[in-house]
């Protein structure tokens, strides 16, 4: 009697188990990092600029009022500076130092939200950054159509016609007439150039040429 096998476990599946698992684990740990980095960068120095960005934690730090103070100092000749403290005011007016705390607590929020809403945060940034690899594509496409295409480079007027030459033809002088002829020649004459012999042989040759 010959008896069923089973199913074969498929060796290679089992075999990439742990890899996924490793790097799911560095995917998760890695966002953890950044989340942390930049939640403490938004609570401390974006609260040190804005100090609005602190009093999210005032829920959890203080049963009253949080308030800041600034404080103004110079610490060099013609340098100025700028202290924060926070404060919990009481309904008695009392006060209770709550900078660390509140610089803390604040961090913490800011970096919650920031590795809850991590995927859409990828969404978006890689929608950015693919419209933005389009953009240079589509530049790059055009420019590169502009260097070799001769019809967006050059104007229509300035494109030859093809079976057409155009030469450029120059006109002669215009002869001088018999009066401007005798009129030369009798300035040669006036000048001495010329006897007046000479005036009246040249003068009948050239009305012999009428």
């Amino acid at each position: 009697m010959i008896g069923k096998e089973g199913p074969r476990p498929n060796h290679n599946t089992a075999s990439a188990a742990p890899w996924l698992r490793a790097l799911r684990a560095l995917s998760l740990t890695a966002r953890l990092v950044i989340s942390l980095f930049l939640g403490t960068m938004i609570g401390v120095a974006g609260g040190a600029l804005f100090p609005a960005l602190t009093h999210i934690a005032a829920p959890l730090i203080c049963s009253g009022k949080l308030e800041t103070v600034s404080s103004p100092y110079s610490y060099k000749p013609g340098q100025y500076g700028v202290t924060r403290e926070l404060f919990c005011v009481g309904d008695d007016g009392s006060r209770q130092p709550m900078t660390a705390r509140g610089l803390f607590f604040s961090s913490l929020i800011y970096a919650v939200a920031l590795f809850a809403l991590w995927p859409l945060l990828m969404l978006s940034f890689r929608y950015l950054l693919s419209r933005g690899a389009r953009r240079v594509g589509s530049y790059a496409e055009d420019r590169l159509r502009g260097f070799v295409s001769q019809e967006t480079t050059t104007p229509t007027w300035a494109r030859p016609i093809k079976g057409i030459r155009i030469e450029t033809v120059r006109q002669p002088a215009p002869a001088d007439t018999i009066e401007d002829r005798l009129r030369e020649l009798a300035r040669l004459r006036d000048i001495g150039a010329i006897t007046p012999e000479d005036y009246e042989t040249r003068k009948r040759e050239m009305l012999s040429e009428l």
